[in-house]
């Protein structure tokens, strides 16, 4: 690994967690979601968010998307064909928002509570 790409890597790492810090998220892109009619569970990995959809066997990875024109809580998917899909949060508590699919389509988010 180059001594350039270490030092990028380490810079975003910190600036990631410090943008995080500052914008007030109270939770982690972290747990079981249901979308719409269906259900998907969101892990926290590296510097993204593995997220498994109930039903299918790949899973997609999601990242922070900082200067969103949806909102202030946007994780956006690694781009396909058709586009990007992004799950947007009303509040720091990343418990309710909307999906947005690349084709358009929208449908609720909301966390489900693991108690």
């Amino acid at each position: 690994m180059t001594k350039a790409l270490l030092r990028f890597i380490v810079f975003f790492a910190i600036t990631t967690s410090l943008g995080v810090f500052a914008l007030g998220i109270d939770e982690e892109f972290e747990g079981s979601y249901r979308v719409g009619g269906t259900t998907c569970v969101v892990k926290p990995i590296k510097m993204a968010f593995e997220v498994r959809w109930a039903k299918e066997k790949e899973s997609m990875v999601f990242f922070y998307e900082w200067d969103s024109r949806y909102g202030d809580y946007t994780y956006i998917s690694e781009e396909k064909l058709s586009g990007f899909d992004r799950f947007v949060f009303f509040d720091g508590r990343l418990a309710s928002g909307v999906f947005l699919r690349a084709d358009g389509m929208r449908y609720p988010v909301n966390k489900i509570n693991s108690n």
